[in-house]
């Protein structure tokens, strides 16, 4: 009886039929192709969010740069730093450079255009405070800030502050030079904050709207406590 239940065993060609092989494999690449799709979704976020922590470490570089040559722009005693051309897409400033003991004034353009903020830095030739001419022919350094960044929609890249009655107040470039709004010498003396806004963007050059990388930050002008007292002066570098 056991010989004749071995000999049907092993006579028996029952198996996987072709239909169920192919089943299989189907089944088999769906998973494939579903863990395929989370692997690559995994880097891709990964990958985007690490681009995008890059840019904004080197947008808030870029920031503090700014501000730190701002806050040396207190030469001599109310004399305004900023200069009259100054606009909402460009920075004009005069600052000390050199060293502590015998600085030197040197006048600083700082303009974005096309995604990119460059600074321009014009030598001193002649004159005494505050009237300090300089060689604009040509700019002694030329240096691209970032070259990745954008304006916040109806946000300034550069923005002006006065006094008035003891709170800030907007001062709105309006004098045409070359068709650009720019401040007047009238503004620019009395400007004692400056803001700069912008948008850091990832290598892709495309800004999440859903989180922006907005960065922001402001430089005062001046070298005392604004009076909150609506008749006392508040000029820069006071």
């Amino acid at each position: 009886m056991l010989r004749k239940r071995l000999r049907q065993h092993a006579g028996d060609e029952r198996g996987t039929t072709l239909i169920e092989l192919m089943v299989g494999l189907a089944a088999g690449l769906v998973v494939l192709a579903g863990l395929t799709t989370l692997v690559l979704v995994t880097l891709n976020t990964t990958s985007r969010v690490s681009a995008r922590v890059h840019a904004t470490q080197a947008a808030r570089l870029t920031l503090t740069r700014v501000i730190d040559q701002l806050h040396s722009a207190c030469i001599a005693p109310k004399v305004p730093p900023i200069r009259s051309g100054a606009a909402a897409s460009e920075l004009q400033f005069i600052h000390a450079t050199g060293s502590a003991v015998s600085p030197v004034p040197t006048l600083t353009k700082i303009t974005y255009s096309g995604g990119t903020l460059t600074q321009r830095d014009y030598a001193w030739k002649s004159g005494t405070t505050p009237l300090w001419t300089f060689n604009e022919v040509s700019p002694a350094r030329t240096v691209v800030l970032n070259d990745r960044i954008a304006p916040v929609t109806g946000t300034p890249v550069f923005a002006y502050y006065g006094n008035q009655g003891g709170n800030l107040t907007t001062l709105t470039p309006e004098t045409l030079v070359a068709g650009v709004p720019t401040l007047g010498a009238e503004k620019a003396a009395k400007v004692i904050q400056v803001t700069m806004t912008f948008k850091a963007l990832p290598p892709s050059g495309k800004i999440e709207e859903a989180t922006p990388a907005r960065i922001q930050g402001s430089a005062s002008l001046r070298l005392t406590a604004t009076s909150y007292s609506p008749t006392a002066p508040a000029t820069p570098c006071q």
